[in-house]
């Protein structure tokens, strides 16, 4: 495997994992507030909207560089936007 396709491999499941930990993993962990302070947690809200155009960026510079030859890394990208976009409508 080309140390090219490590390096996007890595790129595309940094936000998967910040997804898993923030939406599952750290209420479970941690039971005081987020960011905001107060009485509201907009952690979720910030990372959703920031892993949303994380992805988003990512998924042109895979269509811009060769869509024939990203198109796994493509659709698991687009399968993950979906699901940040998902998960951002419920939480809103």
């Amino acid at each position: 495997m080309k140390s090219s396709q490590i390096i996007k491999i890595v790129l595309l499941a940094l936000p998967i994992l910040l997804l898993v930990y923030v939406m599952f993993i750290r209420d479970r962990l941690d039971a005081a507030s987020g960011i905001g302070g107060g009485g509201y947690d907009l952690t979720k809200m910030y990372t959703l909207i920031g892993v949303g155009l994380y992805l988003l960026v990512l998924n042109l510079f895979f269509l811009i560089q060769t869509a024939s030859g990203n198109r796994l890394l493509l659709m698991i990208g687009v399968i993950t936007l979906i699901c940040t976009i998902v998960m951002a409508i419920r939480n809103f």
